[in-house]
């Protein structure tokens, strides 16, 4: 995969009014639904941010048809998507698109030469929200978080400048990472749509069971269960920071400070002893801002090269 794209050629051409505003939107929309995530992208040169504002946006439009809650015919959603998934590849086959957000991912992609197996897997594993509500083992749960993060993992990896050619592989464990921490995050957010990512042959193994998460009780099989899973996703934070250190210097502190302040959430949940009903886990601002200021000033010196 080549990822020699002259940054200013493409400073040029991000001044075409309609493009450029294509990308503001994918910005705005950015800033709006997940600020701590935009927050560490600001950490990365000005000319790849959009780039980036793109992919995210990209994954929020997704994300919205499925958890649409004003939508409750399956059949009618999955049409959504899959008229999301077309107007995507003509959109790639044409280079342009009358959706902003469309036009600005469809521009990326073509710009970093991202395959779309990538966007196919991702959109694969969002019409699978549609449908299943549970996972049986954790390989079947691997196969979601991989599809999960597919969009904003290995797609992410030219833009931030590998510098080994196992960097996209690697960067994996960055999705896997942050993918269950979301899991484990959003567990009382995701049980009210009736879904519960924690694969069943965990569940049995701590002696928990998922009427005990419906009825919002916190047992000890629960407890133990989330204690588990917590230390396989720091696991997953191990390798992930050795994967960003195969990443340009101007994109490591990005990565960097992300992991940190998504483990911040595991973090959070220890300290309430892993209590995940009516709660939502992280950093402070204050203590994030603690963390992300010094960040930043290693981030800009980095750019010069």
């Amino acid at each position: 995969m080549s990822t020699h794209v002259d940054l200013e050629a493409e400073r040029r051409r991000m001044q075409d009014p309609e493009l450029s505003a294509a990308y503001a939107l994918c910005k705005a929309i950015h800033r709006k639904y997940d600020p701590s995530f935009y927050a560490g992208c600001l950490m990365l040169p000005p000319i790849k941010r959009p780039y980036v504002d793109a992919l995210y946006a990209q994954v929020r439009m997704f994300d919205q048809i499925v958890d649409d809650p004003t939508e409750p015919d399956v059949a009618v959603t999955a049409a959504r998507l899959d008229e999301r998934v077309a107007a995507y590849e003509l959109a790639l086959k044409v280079g342009d698109s009358p959706d902003p957000v469309l036009k600005a991912a469809a521009h990326t992609a073509l710009t970093w030469d991202i395959p779309i197996e990538h966007f196919y897997a991702f959109s694969d594993t969002m019409r699978s929200d549609l449908t299943v509500t549970e996972y049986a083992t954790y390989d079947d749960l691997l196969g979601y978080m991989y599809g999960a993060t597919s969009l904003l993992g290995p797609q992410l990896v030219p833009i931030l400048g590998p510098l080994d050619p196992s960097a996209a592989e690697r960067s994996i464990a960055i999705g896997y990472a942050l993918q269950l921490t979301n899991i484990l995050r959003d567990i009382d957010e995701d049980l009210g749509r009736g879904r519960l990512y924690l694969p069943r042959e965990d569940l049995d193994t701590f002696g928990a069971t998922r009427a005990d998460f419906e009825a919002r009780t916190m047992t000890d099989g629960i407890r133990a269960l989330l204690k588990f899973e917590t230390e396989r996703a720091r696991a997953y934070f191990a390798e992930a920071h050795a994967a960003a250190t195969l990443l340009h210097p101007s994109s490591r502190e990005s990565v960097g400070t992300g992991l940190i302040l998504y483990a911040g959430i595991l973090d959070s949940l220890e300290q309430a002893d892993y209590q995940v009903f009516g709660v939502r886990h992280g950093f402070s601002k204050l203590r994030a801002l603690r963390i992300a200021v010094p960040a930043y000033i290693r981030a800009r010196r980095s750019w010069r090269g």
